[in-house]
């Protein structure tokens, strides 16, 4: 747990930066505002490390891949989402809403489940974004909450 400080520590920084500079305009989907970050998952008593990404398919339609990596197994999966243009409002942020699917195999058991999503962009800059999300279980399972900072693309 101890090598998994140093992702407060920059989510932290990044924060700190993003309320220092001026906003910038958000960019909703689309390709060009893609991004790929390092993230922590809580959810169920439990932190979970993992990586999201952010790939614009359409003006305002976004894949979000990511892979977790819980004890004793892997979780990946995806996200199809619908992100909000503010970019007349003149913020940072890009909220979006979606739904995705989420494979998970541990040892010798595999699962699917599917989930509603629901979060923001932050675009701290042209090369660094903040996301947080949550994604709720169509199955009743575990909600659980996201937090990144990557390297926008």
């Amino acid at each position: 747990m101890k090598k998994l400080l140093f992702i407060p520590a920059i989510f932290v920084a990044l924060v700190v930066t993003a309320i220092t500079q001026s906003p910038q305009s958000a960019l909703a989907g689309g390709i060009g505002n893609n991004y790929i970050a390092p993230s922590v998952s809580f959810g169920g008593g439990s932190s979970v490390f993992g990586i999201d990404g952010k790939i614009g398919v359409a003006d305002n339609f976004s894949l979000r891949p990511f892979v977790t990596f819980p004890s004793g197994g892997t979780e990946y999966g995806t996200s199809v989402t619908y992100d909000w243009d503010l970019h007349q409002a003149s913020l940072p942020i890009t909220p979006f809403v979606g739904v995705g699917i989420d494979f998970q195999s541990s040892n010798s058991n595999t699962q699917t489940k599917g989930f509603a999503q629901v979060g923001a962009d932050y675009n701290v800059s042209d090369s660094v974004a903040l996301l947080g999300a949550v994604a709720i279980p169509f199955n009743g399972g575990n909600t659980s909450v996201t937090l990144g900072a990557g390297l926008r693309f």
